[in-house]
């Protein structure tokens, strides 16, 4: 659950969302968080001049930080290595994922909600150029239903666009594989970034009883890609063993990857082959996409784009411009509503 640190310099507006958003998660969701903090340590071949850079913008963006010194750093996290230079304290922490999914269905149906799983959407229902809900296929039963809807949101992540072209509706998002690896044990106490520019395999995150270390990034086209190549591995373990050099004699437990559904219409290419772009340039930003104004197709809304750590906020306003649009103005209250948990 970032603070927004990792991309202070690269990506400021993602930054300022994680920070304001990880404040809010702490209050409403705090038996799915791990009040971790984070370490930003620079080690051998990270440049130094991007210090001065790093902490400017978290100042400016008001993400606290504190630097301490090696030794101090050392004490906390004694599996760093001995050539660590510097040493940085922000709030970061761990979030369960599982822990906060629950707790959102059970806060759904509390609230009269009804929460639909292993449906695959087949077709939307459509008059005209209004959408009206939507066709699903379960994958247990086997069984088919329709369901009608005043307005219909694709929240749908790296399949997003791939729903959407079911209403005819066209846009193009920048797909980017990552894949992480998790070892016996969480070998630190506190959520440890390489001080660089974000790049592969330079996070480590004590999750349950895991430790964490990620994530590359690889441009993809298939949602469902979940592969992981020899050299991502490779890339991964050599780079995070260079502030935890005992992972290198560590048992890795578990490897997954998946599907990042980045959107920045800074990066669309303009061409007709679908030429991919750098995912790590990609902003982690989000966008609400009102199909009505962009394509003339009404009863739809997209939300595309974002992180785990500001999925409140996309809700929120994807909520707004859907009771905008059936002329409800009043204010949502997600960031003080506390969430029931399991």
């Amino acid at each position: 659950m970032h603070t927004g640190a990792r991309y202070a310099v690269s990506d400021s507006n993602s930054a300022r969302e994680c920070y304001q958003e990880h404040e809010i998660l702490r209050r409403i969701a705090a038996p799915a968080i791990d009040d971790t903090g984070g370490l930003f340590v620079l080690s051998p071949g990270d440049d130094p001049d991007f210090v001065a850079l790093w902490t400017a913008a978290c100042t400016q963006l008001g993400i606290a930080w504190q630097e301490i010194g090696v030794a101090q750093a050392r004490r906390q996290e004694p599996a760093l290595g001995p050539d660590i230079t510097r040493a940085f304290a922000v709030p970061d922490a761990a979030c369960d994922a599982v822990t906060l999914g629950k707790a959102l269905c059970i806060s759904i149906e509390a609230h009269g909600g009804q929460v639909l799983n292993y449906q695959r959407v087949t077709g939307f229902v459509r008059t005209g150029d209004t959408v009206q809900g939507v066709q699903l296929h379960d994958l247990r039963s086997n069984s088919t239903q329709t369901l009608h809807a005043a307005v219909t949101v694709i929240a749908a992540g790296p399949w997003s666009a791939q729903v959407a072209a079911l209403a005819d509706v066209s846009y193009r998002m920048q797909l980017s594989r990552g894949a992480m690896l998790g070892f016996n044990g969480r070998w630190a106490n506190t959520i440890i970034n390489r001080l660089h520019w974000p790049a592969d395999g330079d996070i480590f995150i004590p999750l349950g009883y895991l430790g964490v270390a990620g994530t590359t990034s690889v441009a993809t086209d298939d949602p469902f890609d979940s592969r992981i190549e020899p050299w991502e591995y490779e890339r991964i373990m050599t780079e995070i063993a260079a502030v935890l050099p005992g992972l290198r004699h560590a048992t890795v437990l578990r490897s997954w990857a998946g599907v990042r559904p980045l959107f920045d219409p800074a990066l669309q290419s303009d061409d007709t082959d679908s030429s991919h772009v750098d995912g790590r340039k990609a902003a982690r930003t989000f966008e609400v996409l009102d199909h009505a104004e962009r394509d003339g197709v009404s009863g739809l809304f997209s939300i595309v784009g974002g992180k785990l750590t500001t999925y409140r906020l996309m809700a929120e306003q994807t909520a707004d411009a859907v009771c905008r649009r059936l002329g409800n103005e009043r204010p949502g209250t997600t960031a003080t509503a506390v969430l029931a948990m399991p």
